[in-house]
């Protein structure tokens, strides 16, 4: 698996609305933009994508922007990993259940490899929620700031 600019950029934007999840707020899209160092015009197709699959809302005019749709507890990363980047096997044939992809797929030493990383990367990106990912946040930022160093 290998996330892209764009897949990058989805995850940010999720976790940057995910902070503000609590508060009720719409986020308008040049701060999403500007907070995370994204271009702004990609970052609205990115939107699009993340609102067509109903994770994401917006509102216009005046104050608005975009907001989630659930609880940063209910949305998994592998769940926008999967909507940006595709599917998450290496390979086709190490999917559930395996896609063909050559004639040798019932006697490939290489397949059985690839379904368990598959199962790996699905067990970690799918049980890692936007909340797990504040918390982490919250607290590499904690520690951060407890180091001061003046010469």
């Amino acid at each position: 698996m290998r996330i892209s600019y764009k897949g990058d950029y989805a995850l940010k934007a999720v976790l940057h609305l995910a902070n503000r999840y609590e508060d009720g707020e719409v986020v308008p899209i040049n701060e999403i933009a500007a907070a995370n160092d994204i271009p702004r015009k990609f970052l609205e197709q990115i939107m699009l994508i993340l609102k067509g699959a109903g994770l994401v809302d917006s509102r216009r005019g005046i104050g608005g922007g975009f907001f989630l749709k659930r609880p940063p507890a209910e949305i998994r990363l592998g769940e926008v990993v999967r909507l940006i980047e595709g599917d998450i096997e290496p390979i086709a044939c190490a999917k559930t259940p395996p896609e063909p992809c050559c004639a040798e797929i019932g006697s490939c030493a290489f397949r059985e490899i690839w379904a368990e990383v598959a199962a790996a990367t699905a067990a970690i990106v799918d049980g890692v929620t936007f909340a797990d990912i504040m918390r982490r946040q919250r607290e590499l930022k904690s520690a951060h700031q407890g180091y001061h160093y003046e010469i």
